[in-house]
């Protein structure tokens, strides 16, 4: 739109008089300058969405490791934004206070050095034991609850910078200090994330039970590749990691328990891995074990290198898994049960050159992972073949 003068001239006077004249083809006006600063405003939300998630969750880490740091364990936490929710039955109106006072004062690190993430925070009460009591004042005696050991089983594993927390624990005390100790390990790059599974169950830990966890959190944790687990009472590790830091991880998970027993314990190292593979490699590889045609019964003719084989066993470290293959030639199911008695008939072989039974376990896969064609009579005899690897901690 624009404008433009008419005047017309009488002669008493002139008159003036203004018409709106509509130009073709030009534009409606278009604010361009506000345009920079919407797209400052658009990047500033887009920062500021991750930053939000990051304070929350240093709200929720801070309040996990407060209350676990002293002890408390009737709190469930949950958080929004910075706002900490505390649920529960709290044994006593000052462990009530005790419990706020030592949330809203917790620190946890961020860019800018320690600050204290919680903002506000409220508890919501379960029931209280002040509103239990009968009228003399007294508790009634309780039983404590026997230790069921299907409420007690979980499994912490390692693996691709993630450290995974499943099962069950007994209480949520218990929950919030494995939350907050498996949080405190974060190392990117090695460990980047927690992966949260952990349920709850009905009752009380047995004595000694957190310090078993936090144990399986501490190693675990170290490894490159890993599994720590409890079971039906039993502490387990299976653990792969660079050399040199074996010996202390050792150390730590074989110290006495105060709770369980000890199951398997397994920790290699990456280079100890490949040395003992690639020495199974190199026997197998060179010379194929013999066995009569279909059947499992292994030819004599191969004693000499079964007597090498389970010399560079017994040098590996871990557990062995004897694989055994077949060619394409019959039916899948029978092939799979051929490959599975061949594997077993060399784990016994090795067994009676003393290679300790435990280490070795037997699998057959039948024709599913050739190396070579199935099409000609030399691909068919490579992919007859048995095969030995050490079995990883992630597997």
């Amino acid at each position: 739109m624009s404008y433009e003068t008419v005047e017309n001239e009488t002669a008493s006077r002139t008159v003036r008089a203004r018409r709106l004249v509509r130009r073709e083809n030009h534009l409606p006006f278009v604010p361009y300058g506000l345009l920079p600063g919407a797209g400052l405003l658009l990047a500033l939300l887009f920062a500021l969405w991750p930053f939000a998630g990051a304070v929350q969750q240093a709200a929720l880490n801070s309040a996990e490791a407060s209350l676990a740091a002293h002890g408390i364990d009737w709190a469930e936490v949950s958080v929004d934004g910075q706002c900490v929710t505390l649920t529960g039955a709290p044994p006593s109106q000052e462990a009530r206070r005790l419990a706020e006072k030592v949330v809203r004062e917790g620190k946890s690190a961020t860019p800018f050095g320690l600050a204290r993430p919680v903002r506000c925070m409220s508890v919501r009460e379960i029931a209280s034991v002040a509103d239990t009591l009968p009228a003399d004042g007294t508790a009634p005696e309780a039983p404590a609850p026997e230790p069921d050991a299907s409420l007690s089983d979980w499994t912490f594993g390692m693996s691709h910078g993630v450290l995974k927390l499943d099962g069950t624990v007994p209480d949520a005390g218990t929950r919030n200090a494995i939350r907050a100790a498996a949080r405190e390990r974060i190392d990117p790059p090695r460990i980047t994330s927690v992966e949260d599974n952990l349920k709850l169950g009905d009752g009380r830990p047995p004595q000694g039970y957190l310090p078993v966890a936090l144990r399986g959190i501490a190693t675990v944790s170290q490894c490159d590749a890993g599994t720590a687990r409890l079971r039906a009472g039993a502490f387990s590790l299976q653990c792969e990691l660079p050399a040199g830091r074996e010996a202390a991880v050792r150390a730590e998970a074989d110290a006495d328990l105060p709770y369980g027993k000890f199951g398997a314990i397994s920790i290699v190292t990456h280079e100890a891995v490949e040395t003992c593979e690639g020495n199974l490699a190199g026997l197998l590889g060179d010379a194929r074990i013999e066995f009569d045609s279909a059947s499992a019964v292994i030819s004599v003719s191969s004693n000499a290198l079964l007597d090498q084989v389970a010399a560079a066993a017994k040098a590996c470290p871990g557990t062995l898994r004897i694989e055994g293959h077949t060619d394409s030639t019959g039916p899948p199911d029978a092939n799979v049960t051929l490959s599975s008695n061949r594997a077993y008939a060399v784990r016994n072989a090795l067994v009676a050159r003393g290679v300790e039974a435990p280490r070795l376990i037997a699998e057959g896969f039948g024709a599913e992972r050739p190396i070579a064609v199935n099409t000609t009579p030399a691909g068919r005899a490579r992919n007859r073949r048995i095969e030995i690897r050490v079995v990883r901690a992630s597997e």
